[in-house]
């Protein structure tokens, strides 16, 4: 009974103390890390109505929407705070070494000291001591899976041994990149020091630079990424070959915060950053670049998904072809057929001579518009023939010049949309003349009555004329003479 009696206490024990000790991991957590909520008395948020966001819609502590290709500010909330910016390190991590690395011959070996200065738990690939890896995996490991020692051991690579060195590279790029003095990194991976802090505005700056990277793009972008089996410096085996899997839930298809026009790019997590998040998109040709820092876990994809609807209310792209076609040229052609309805009114169409350069304009709305009012101050146009018919369609009538502030020139051919017949009485033009005669063979002018008559005509009224002259001046010369009258006398 005493035995029975022991088991009854110890399976009752049993059913109260998980709740408990529960309990107290959710209150150790909650001390630990809190999640920003909504202010009081904020305006809810309409996904009906992505353009009417404001500042209190968003969880984040601090965030910022750019335009990729002009850095344009978008949107802001406390973007010149200083924050800690956690694993969003990596990104200018990742940016120094696609620029200074050979990613297909540089292989990093893996030193203890990297590994070392990684707290237990933080280790997320992970890598051993000894392992040799070569650097494009390295940094992919450490974007997708955000391996803290592959950080280190690419510092320690491209900082001659030191990543102290690597550090001082990064500050120096941040500011090279344009980041104010409120930004400054202490360490390669984002773990958290007093020391290493950001802004919302100088972390979009060095995204945005990153962005530029092909490299740096085609990673950003996946959820997961296979790495080779790997050796050690003996020639043993360090790790066979396996699929590095990533967490970034906005580009998971399978997430329910998927956003499709998502591109990447890096998110972060410590207790003092919080949960932060660093993201692009792409849509309709406009790419957008935003920053959350101190949001909750899955509240900074709700808040990077609100910047990113938001933005694409505000603005907008076009290309010039789009623009000119808004409003198209029209031109009247003379020596049209009699039964042309339009009486030669010609609409031209427009034609890319160089149908491989891009000159996407993006802008805000407003920009635009006054670019769709000013179009003929930004283009010029050089016209190639006369405006006579014949016309066919497809024919180039000139040349459409476009100027654009970040894209340079462009040519574009103003094309006939219709084709437009010649009036059958009408005289030939200078070039069916030109034509007629270089195709003629003959070097001498052709025989035609119609040559011919005019200066016959000319000429027999010449001969007429004088003979006219020579008639009535012969009738004055044979009138009788009127004798003098002869003196008299008188008497």
């Amino acid at each position: 009974m005493f035995h029975r009696l022991i088991a009854l206490l110890f399976a009752a024990a049993l059913l109260i103390l998980p709740p408990a000790c529960a309990a107290a991991e959710d209150d150790s957590q909650q001390e630990r890390f809190v999640a920003p909520e909504l202010p009081e008395g904020a305006i809810p948020y309409d996904e009906a109505h992505p353009e009417l966001l404001d500042a209190d819609m968003l969880y984040a502590q601090s965030a910022i929407l750019i335009e990729a290709d002009t850095g344009e500010v978008i949107f802001e909330k406390n973007a010149d705070v200083m924050m800690y910016p956690a694993s969003t390190t990596k990104i200018l991590t990742a940016y120094i070494a696609l620029q200074m690395a050979d990613l297909e011959n540089d292989v990093v070996t893996v030193s203890q000291n990297a590994i070392d200065l990684v707290p237990s738990g933080y280790q997320t690939i992970p890598l051993v001591a000894g392992e040799k890896v070569n650097m494009l995996d390295l940094v992919s490991a450490m974007l997708v899976r955000s391996g803290n020692e592959a950080a280190n051991a690419i510092a320690e690579y491209l900082g001659g041994g030191s990543i102290d060195t690597f550090v001082d590279l990064m500050n120096q790029t941040a500011q090279m990149l344009g980041c104010s003095s409120d930004t400054h990194f202490s360490n390669p991976s984002g773990l958290h020091e007093e020391t290493h802090y950001v802004t919302a505005r100088d972390m979009a700056i060095i995204a945005r630079a990153a962005m530029r990277n092909e490299n740096f793009r085609s990673i950003v972008c996946k959820t997961s990424y296979d790495m080779p089996a790997s050796e050690k410096e003996d020639g043993s085996a360090a790790h066979p070959r396996r699929t590095i899997v990533g967490s970034t839930a906005i580009l998971d298809p399978q997430s329910s915060y998927y956003y499709s026009y998502a591109i990447g790019v890096k998110t972060g997590f410590t207790i003092p950053a919080g949960y932060c998040f660093v993201g692009a998109a792409n849509k309709g040709g406009i790419e957008l670049i935003s920053v959350v820092l101190y949001d909750g876990d899955t509240r900074r994809y709700i808040d990077t998904k609100r910047l990113f609807e938001y933005g694409y209310t505000q603005i907008e792209s076009i290309s010039p072809e789009s623009l000119y076609a808004e409003s198209p040229r029209v031109i009247d052609i003379t020596g049209f057929a009699l039964d042309d309805e339009s009486h030669g009114e010609l609409t031209l169409g427009i034609r890319a001579v160089d149908d491989t350069k891009d000159m996407t304009i993006v802008g805000n709305k407003s920009s635009i518009d006054i670019l769709r009012e000013n179009f003929s101050q930004v283009s010029s146009i050089r016209w190639t023939r006369e405006f006579r018919a014949p016309v066919n369609v497809g024919d180039v009538m000139g040349i459409l010049t476009f100027y654009s502030e970040n894209n340079g020139t462009a040519e574009y051919e103003l094309v006939a949309t219709r084709s437009i017949a010649a009036r059958e009485d009408a005289p030939p033009t200078l070039e069916q003349i030109v034509a007629y005669t270089n195709a003629d063979e003959n070097p001498w002018p052709r025989f035609s009555w119609d040559l011919l008559v005019p200066p016959a005509a000319a000429l027999l009224l010449f001969i007429l004329l004088v003979r006219f002259i020579q008639k009535h001046h012969k009738k004055r010369s044979k009138a009788p003479k009127i004798k003098p009258i002869k003196k008299r006398y008188l008497r």
